[in-house]
């Protein structure tokens, strides 16, 4: 049983050292050239496209096989918390997942009331059958058996195309099976426009609601939820909120 228990700690570091490794690999990776030669006169900033708006015409497939424009997933006037993931990833995004669950579940907010989630795979290979599969078993984790959290697939060309919007970061290894990759949650307004993100695979339900607050210009949360936000200021050098 203690033999047991040192395999399992030692998986649990090892799987650590590779988020951490992944996670400094997307950092590295994602300075543009134009950043780095604007370095000297500003704090580095990785995701430099706040604030644009994305393509609305670029097309998905939920896990119900309907075919929607992105212009069409946000038609509902909710803000879209998007993450990008692949679907037979055991790691990252299996973290990712989870903890983002188990702060949603936390927040305690109706997903689907002001805001919803979306998942994209940049994985071409993925299916329905695969979205449909992933949505059965994390909605419920959210402790809201209706929570509006779409998984969607799509092809090459639609995926690249949002992925380069995004700046987000992923390469597949020799293999073509699993993919290094960045990750994040991006928060998208009704209007496409790409507002905040929370870089890393752990988020504290606080932050989420701040990004929510902000990118709903403040129609999302109480007085008292909006309250902590003039005591915390977003940092978009590293996606995160932090104390003024």
């Amino acid at each position: 049983m203690n033999m047991y228990f040192k395999k399992l700690k030692t998986a649990a570091i090892y799987l650590a050292l590779i988020s951490f490794c992944t996670e400094f690999k997307s950092f590295a990776i994602n300075i543009s050239p134009s950043t780095l030669v604007q370095q000297e006169e500003s704090t580095l900033n990785i995701f430099e496209k706040l604030n644009t708006k994305l393509n609305m015409n670029l097309t998905f497939i939920n896990q119900n096989g309907k075919k929607e424009t992105l212009k069409e997933i946000l038609n509902d006037n909710k803000i879209l918390i998007l993450t990008l993931n692949y679907f037979s990833c055991t790691t990252m995004c299996t973290f990712q997942f989870m903890n983002l669950s188990k702060s949603l579940n936390k927040m305690n907010w109706p997903i689907g009331k002001g805001f919803k989630i979306a998942t994209i795979s940049f994985d071409p290979k993925d299916t329905v059958n695969n979205a449909k599969l992933l949505q059965k078993t994390w909605v419920p984790k959210t402790g809201q058996d209706n929570a509006q959290w779409n998984f969607y697939v799509s092809d090459k060309k639609n995926i690249e195309s949002i992925t380069q919007q995004l700046n987000f970061y992923y390469a597949p290894d020799a293999e073509g099976e699993t993919y290094s990759h960045a990750g994040a949650l991006y928060f998208i307004k009704p209007d496409g426009t790409f507002y905040r993100y929370l870089y890393g695979i752990v988020y504290e339900p606080e932050d989420i609601k701040h990004a929510l607050i902000e990118s709903s210009n403040g129609t999302l949360g109480t007085f008292f939820e909006k309250l902590p936000l003039k005591f915390k200021k977003y940092q978009p050098n590293f996606g995160k909120y932090t104390k003024n």
